[in-house]
């Protein structure tokens, strides 16, 4: 009996402790939110989790490179959120490939610029405007860091050198092509057919004709268009020997660091106004609940979770299994013909500093890439969808990351050669509110 008593005392001694150093383990090891499969155990439970706050800011861009232009835009439209928008392309021409031997018998015809749109546009193509040729008055000269800017101007002659009145059909990939100045026609023929010096080099050339420039009427606000980098000024003339035969002489378009895309936007009224030189971040609260992403005029939307941290490290979430991003453009903020969301959008890392990191990846690797998914049939349900469970289990275990988070862009300022855009809500505005889901593991209880 005796014996029976102390071996119950020793394993009642040998419980109190193995319990309290289980439980000390346990707290040691779960300092890290884990991700992926679910455990086959009946201890655990799936959670879903739509409450964590996602803060919304635009950043504005000052300004960014344009230079090199491998194509470019070309017009101007007025945006019920973001105010107007004004594009004009500005390029060097290169002499003839070859100067032909021009017959005395030969007789000018016509100057001619033939455009070549890319069959982008952006608003309403089905107003005509009206497209301007501009000869440059002086030469464009690189500034800061030898790079050309959104912002950079070259001044035009005051008379262009030809115009035209027309509806572009941008999708049919017609090219459009507008007479010019017979005057200015003549002389470049008369330089080509004495083979003087302005012509005898690229160089000579563009110190004499120093580039062209296109624009639209000043009351035309309703679209721009996407033209290809090969911009061609034509000399069309007639030899009789001794029959008439047509021929041309091609003056084409140069992509160098001269070639450059201004666009510049008046966003009064908008509250996006830029506080200085660089990146400016504006809280949704002050642009009327509203943030945009735009990289084609310097606009990003930026997204944080500041409350991340506080509501994933509950102690009975053992393990994080996915969270999703979900981007909810504004209801009629967009529409598939004029106003058009991007086609492909992706995410870049960014902090308090503004500065774009690298790009979110795929679970297989490359850039993470997500199309829209559109309510056809109502047109409530719109949103893109990121699968961005390894960054948010990355910023959940690494100290100081409260205020990192991403933009949403089609492409970065400078190289995103087009106008698309999203309108996203914060949390003020129900139904549309950009949300984090995640789904977790809990212990039971």
């Amino acid at each position: 009996m005796q014996c029976k008593i102390m071996l119950a005392k020793k394993t009642r001694t040998f419980f109190l402790f193995i319990v309290p150093l289980t439980c000390f383990i346990l707290s040691c090891t779960r300092q890290e939110i884990d991700f992926g499969t679910i455990p086959e155990n009946s201890y655990t439970h799936l959670v879903y989790i739509d409450t964590v706050g996602v803060q919304l800011s635009t950043v504005v861009i000052d300004s960014f490179s344009t230079s090199n232009a491998q194509s470019y835009l070309v017009g101007k439209y007025k945006d019920s959120y973001l105010g107007l928008v004004t594009t004009q392309p500005f390029f060097q021409l290169n002499k003839p490939a070859s100067v032909p031997d021009i017959l005395d018998n030969a007789v000018f015809d016509s100057l001619t610029c033939i455009i070549r749109p890319n069959k982008y546009y952006y608003g309403d193509t089905t107003k005509p405007e009206t497209i301007y040729v501009n000869e440059l008055a002086q030469n464009i000269v690189p500034g800061y860091n030898n790079l050309l800017y959104n912002t950079s101007k070259v001044d035009i002659k005051p008379i262009p050198l030809g115009f035209r009145y027309l509806a572009v059909h941008p999708t049919s990939g017609d090219s459009i092509f507008i007479r010019l100045n017979d005057a200015k026609g003549q002389e470049l023929f008369l330089k080509l057919r004495t083979r003087a010096d302005e012509v005898s080099s690229t160089e000579s050339f563009q110190n004499y004709f120093k580039g062209l420039s296109l624009t639209t009427g000043d009351g035309d606000s309703s679209v721009v268009y996407g033209i290809r980098d090969t911009v061609i000024m034509r000399i069309n003339y007639h030899v009789n020997d001794p029959f008439p035969s047509s021929k041309y002489i091609d003056f084409v378009s140069e992509v160098n660091a001269e070639a450059f895309n201004q666009i510049l936007s008046d966003r009064n009224g908008t509250g996006l106004v830029k506080s200085g030189k660089g990146f400016t971040e504006i809280p949704s609260a002050e642009s009327n609940h509203l943030s945009f992403t735009q990289p084609g005029t310097g606009l990003y939307l930026k997204m944080i979770f500041p409350g991340l941290r506080g509501v994933i490290q509950n102690s009975d979430i053992i393990r994080l299994l996915k969270a999703e991003l979900i981007i909810r453009p504004l209801k009629q903020s967009f529409d598939p013909v004029k106003m058009k969301l991007p086609s492909k959008l992706f995410l870049v890392n960014t902090n308090g500093s503004n500065i774009p990191g690298y790009s979110v990846t795929a679970a297989g690797g490359g850039v993470l890439y997500e199309d829209p998914v559109i309510d056809n049939l109502f047109n409530v349900d719109n949103y893109y969808s990121f699968d961005i469970t390894t960054p948010i289990n990355t910023m959940l275990n690494t100290g100081g990351s409260e205020d990192d988070g991403f933009y949403a862009v089609q492409g970065f300022a400078g190289s995103a050669v087009q106008l698309d855009r999203i309108i996203a809500g914060d949390k003020t505005i129900p139904g549309y509110t950009t949300q984090l889901r995640l789904s977790v593991l809990v212990i039971n209880q």
